[in-house]
């Protein structure tokens, strides 16, 4: 296999770094060899913070500041570098000289959390978060007055309306028309949202619609949803009502929730059809991948946002991964986000309780194709933290195919630190069916096994006797090197359908240089090669079920990119070649053009489309395409998608994406994906107040920050957007050094109201001051000291300066108008000023306003 690779990388391939091989989440190089990451951090299961903390040397580090906020210790009586806290068990104490400095922040160790703040910190690989588990309170009380914000949020029923609109029109026929219209917002004390779905000019389908209510352990869904409890026992779309409950808080499965949307209720559930969702810089390029592989690419947006909608999880045992570039894929990705499963997903911390359960019809019951004849729907499951290291679970769920109830019981176990398994049976039609995984995660190995047991008939009376095993080992012996063993038997009715068990390996010799090789089910392999050929060229080569892909990127400028592929397939002799150039007009992120000439067996073709996002909630794309069904791995990376036949020479395609918030001001744009159940957003607008040279393209990018913290997100043109907040008062403010150099804020920041599944909307004006300065000078001329100069204008604005001991004076904030100028006195004596001067100050500073006064 090594040998193929190395013939590969002869023909030439494809670049990415040595950063490919990833670790869960990877970011920029650091000075130190600590690895950042980007976490969640729970206090007692509840998410409190997301921030960034250090892994060295198998020991986690947490920012300390934000821990002693968090857990409301206050500082007593410092003796030196011991710091002492009252608490309700007594006083802590701690010697901060444990603390150490990564990035410039002072971060604490999980052993001295242990150990001096009696709590019990954990890393939750499965929410890739830190949890905090803190069995004391504060020894002092505070009684905290409620704060009353500025801006308080909206009160309505409607938060956001969403469309997307998309036709193609292949010169031939009548156009393809599609509407997705999604809207929500609050009522009777819960959250709602209805999407519909269809052509517009025939009929729109409600495809989802839920009402939910929650408060700390219980909540209540109305609507479509899915009864699944494990996929042992499969799952059924149901129309009706559906509860959880949590003896100690709800929130954290209701907080997993895939946005509005989506009919997942509680996190759980999620293990089949997920939306892979993250967070990245405006304008960079998610990739997601399997086991290495490049399956999708889209550009994140203005919000610092993507998401992979319905990305099925649980199909096998293969690495799951958003590599995330920040301006191309020549460069270095700037994180690596594993999305991969693990069997500790269901896990719940011990003496916890969860239950879950609903009653319905089958289908959606606003939809007459979803099920002619429809029957009833009911099930419930119970998951208990029975220890620390032993979740249990049961479940019931009524079958509608067999009209009798499916039973199912389980256990997840935590073996030791590493070793994680879950043991499920379940009865189905009157036959038995059992499900077995067990994985182990090490510092230089990981291995996984999945393999689940159907009796036949199990489910229905059709179903056959199937076995299915699936194994992976990886062991990593250097850095450079990952190698694998992969193996899957397969049997139904007694008949193996697969068996093998087969290396696989990826070396990355140097950071410019990686080659792969990866089986497939049907024994065949897929060889992979790529190169980096300086910062601005990558080669990638790929040799697959016959099939010789050479793809070559160069990034001619941060405008232009230029990429030649070329298929040949060695069965057929067929040849596929297309040249792709992206552009980005004045290098704006927020625009792209992108032209793709294909040529195959002496037919050519030509496609080209423009994206462009407007604003944070309005994206625009079209695409042309002519003769253009022979390039067959032809991807523009717009969301417009011509559906063109094999008979169509030529077609045209537009999408329109708008979302629109509503809160007390008005529509403004946002994202709706980022008003949840649980969490609400703040839309709003930086704002020139008052007369000035300066436009709204003058501020762009001016940073916002939320309690006193810088957020990802930029504004665009004034306008920002801050989604998937969790309900509170928020601290607002701008970045008074980068706002230019006459633009002041009137209030440092302003207190804003969030509330769950709504849009709180606000205006941060500013305005643009300017300055007056100018000479005083006394009967011969001579410039006066000490003199007081004052200023009025005619809008009642009034301002006073001291001269200095050379007679000049300068006054600042002053915004356009007219005014005028006189001196008030003399070194504390009143005198008249022989000459009084009115000046204009229009969008600019003054100079040489003089003033003459008679000396005391």
């Amino acid at each position: 296999m090594l040998l193929t690779l190395i013939l590969l990388t002869i023909t030439g391939a494809h670049a990415l770094s040595a950063a490919d091989s990833g670790q869960k989440i990877e970011k920029a190089p650091t000075a130190s060899r600590a690895e950042p990451l980007l976490v969640g951090i729970y206090y007692n299961n509840t998410l409190m913070d997301e921030g960034i903390i250090y892994l060295e040397e198998n020991e986690y580090w947490i920012p300390f500041e934000p821990f002693l906020n968090r857990a409301g210790l206050n500082e007593e009586n410092p003796q030196g570098t011991v710091a002492s806290y009252s608490t309700n068990l007594g006083i802590l104490s701690y010697d901060t000289t444990g603390l150490k400095e990564f990035e410039g922040e002072e971060c604490i160790s999980f052993k001295d959390l242990k150990a001096h703040f009696i709590t019990a910190p954990s890393f939750n690989q499965e929410l890739y978060a830190v949890m905090i588990d803190i069995g004391w309170r504060p020894g002092v009380k505070t009684k905290r007055a409620q704060e009353v914000p500025d801006i308080r949020a909206p009160a309505g029923t409607i938060s956001s309306i969403g469309i997307e609109a998309h036709t193609d029109y292949d010169f031939k026929e009548t156009a393809n028309k599609t509407l997705l219209l999604e809207s929500s917002g609050r009522a009777l004390g819960g959250v709602w949202d209805i999407t519909g779905t269809g052509d517009p000019e025939e009929k729109m389908i409600p495809a989802a619609y839920h009402w939910t209510s929650f408060n700390r352990n219980l909540a209540v869904r109305l609507g479509t949803g899915y009864s699944g409890s494990y996929s042992l026992i499969g799952s059924s779309y149901m129309t009706g009502v559906q509860f959880g409950w949590n003896n100690r808080s709800i929130i954290r499965q209701l907080d997993a929730q895939m946005g509005y949307s989506s009919d997942i209720f509680l996190g759980f559930e999620g293990s089949q059809l997920r939306t892979l969702e993250g967070s990245g810089p405006p304008a960079s390029i998610a990739e997601l991948r399997f086991d290495g592989e490049v399956v999708a690419r889209q550009r994140v947006p203005l919000d610092g946002k993507f998401a992979f909608q319905n990305v099925r999880m649980d199909v096998d045992l293969r690495k799951t991964e958003v590599y995330i570039y920040e301006r191309s894929i020549n460069e270095n990705p700037i994180k690596v986000i594993d999305f991969s499963q693990s069997v500790s997903s269901r896990s719940l911390p011990e003496g916890e309780i969860l239950i879950r359960g609903g009653a319905g019809l089958t289908g959606n019951i606003l939809d007459p194709e979803s099920g002619a004849e429809r029957s009833t729907e009911a099930f419930t499951n119970v998951l208990y933290g029975l220890g620390r290291r032993v979740t249990i679970e049961s479940a019931f769920q009524e079958n509608a195919t067999t009209g009798s109830p499916d039973l199912l019981s389980g256990a997840v176990l935590s073996i030791g630190n590493n070793w994680n398994a879950a043991l499920y049976g379940a009865r189905s039609n009157s036959h038995y069916g059992a499900d077995f995984r067990l994985d182990a995660t090490y510092t230089t190995w990981d291995a996984s096994y999945w393999g689940t047991l159907h009796e036949g008939g199990y489910g229905s009376d059709s179903a056959v006797k199937n076995q299915n095993h699936s194994f992976r080992w990886t062991v990593r012996p250097m850095r450079e090197l990952t190698l694998q063993a992969i193996g899957r038997l397969q049997t139904q009715a007694d008949t193996r359908q697969l068996s093998y068990l087969l290396p696989a390996a990826a070396l990355s010799p140097s950071s410019w240089l990686r080659l792969t090789a990866t089986p497939h089910d049907d024994r065949s392999y897929r060889y992979e090669t790529n190169l980096r050929l300086g910062r601005n060229d990558r080669l990638r080569g790929i040799y697959d079920y016959d099939v010789l892909s050479v793809d070559y990127l160069h990034n001619v400028s941060k405008a232009l990119n230029v990429r030649l592929y070329n298929d040949y397939a060695f069965n057929t002799g067929d040849t596929v070649t297309n040249l792709g150039v992206d552009w980005y007009p004045g290098r704006s992120s927020s625009d792209i053009i992108a032209t793709v000439l294909s040529c195959s067996g002496g037919s050519y073709g030509i496609s080209g489309s423009w994206s462009r996002n407007i604003n944070t909630g309005l994206r625009l794309a079209m695409e042309y395409s002519f003769n253009m069904n022979n390039a067959t791995n032809l991807t523009t990376q717009t969301s417009a998608s011509v559906n063109g036949s094999t008979e169509s020479r030529k077609s045209i395609a537009l999408t329109l994406s708008w979302d629109l918030g509503w809160s007390n001001r008005g529509f403004i744009p946002i994202n709706r994906n980022e008003v949840t159940l649980t969490r609400g957003a703040l839309a709003g607008s930086i704002a020139i107040d008052n007369e000035a040279a300066l436009s709204s393209s003058d501020i762009n990018n001016i940073p916002i920050f939320l309690n006193g913290r810088r957020m990802q997100q930029r504004q665009i043109k004034g306008d920002f957007f801050l989604g998937r907040l969790q309900p509170g008062i928020y601290r607002v403010s701008v970045d008074q050094e980068n706002l230019p150099i006459e633009l002041v804020t009137e209030k440092k920041e302003i207190t804003v109201e969030i509330k769950n599944g709504a849009v709180t909307g606000m205006k941060i004006p500013v305005f643009a001051e300017y300055g007056a300065s100018g000479f005083v000078s006394g009967r011969n001329g001579e410039g006066l000291a000490e003199a007081m100069v004052s200023i009025t204008g005619g809008n009642g604005a009034a301002a006073k300066a001291m001269t200095n001991q050379f007679g000049y004076y300068r006054i600042d904030g002053l915004r356009s108008g007219t005014y005028t100028a006189a001196v008030e006195s003399v070194k504390g004596i009143s005198t008249e000023s022989t000459l009084k001067r009115e000046f204009r100050i229009k969008n600019d500073y003054v100079f040489d306003i003089d003033l003459k006064a008679e000396t005391p």
